[in-house]
């Protein structure tokens, strides 16, 4: 699974010069928490939801006259994903570096952002979330083939889909399968 099948694309982007208000309510329009800011199609920065409401809270109480662009407020040289990139390294770098959404460049060219709410898309997906048929879980021993113990407890029926997490504490592979009905034929 890569970073291009789950991002958001084209991104919604901001210029530079735009005023600190008018960004968050386009925000709001369009119901995005975070901008990539670009010009002529080059990444500059990003900018949050959170940034604008408190530089606007500042403004407010210092009683600016001129309200700041988002150029004075984004965070410069983001973090971002190429759209090559798988979506665990995207997922890898949001829990590292502590942020909920990446723009994904091309180059320094934004082609799109990836944002949690799409990691949580994809792991619904994976898991079979929503997909007709039983949920089993089930556990098998680190010293078990994986494959051929599942694949044997089934018996027959037909997997939709797999994911499984190593419990090394407990020398275990957690396993959840999603199944529908007994495979025809010995095919699936």
């Amino acid at each position: 699974m890569f970073v291009h099948n789950w991002m958001s694309a084209p991104a919604v982007v901001i210029p530079p010069v735009v005023p600190a208000g008018s960004a968050l309510s386009f925000m709001e329009k369009r119901q995005v928490r975070r901008l990539p800011v670009v010009e002529d199609g080059r990444l500059l920065g990003i900018i949050t939801r959170s940034d604008l409401l408190e530089a606007l809270g500042k403004d407010k109480l210092k009683r600016r006259g001129e309200e700041r662009s988002v150029d004075e407020i984004m965070t410069r040289k983001p973090v971002t994903v190429e759209q090559e990139e798988t979506l665990e390294r995207a997922a890898e770098l949001m829990l590292q570096k502590k942020i909920s959404g990446l723009p994904v460049v091309d180059g320094d060219r934004v082609v799109g952002i990836i944002t949690e709410s799409d990691i949580f898309r994809a792991l619904c997906q994976i898991l079979g979330v929503g997909e007709k048929g039983a949920r089993v879980v089930m556990s098998v021993k680190d010293d078990e083939d994986l494959f051929a113990t599942v694949k044997k407890r089934l018996q027959g029926l037909g997997m939709r889909s797999l994911a499984t997490f190593h419990n090394a504490p407990l020398n275990r592979w957690d396993v959840v399968v999603r199944v529908r009905g007994r495979v025809a034929n010995g095919r699936g």
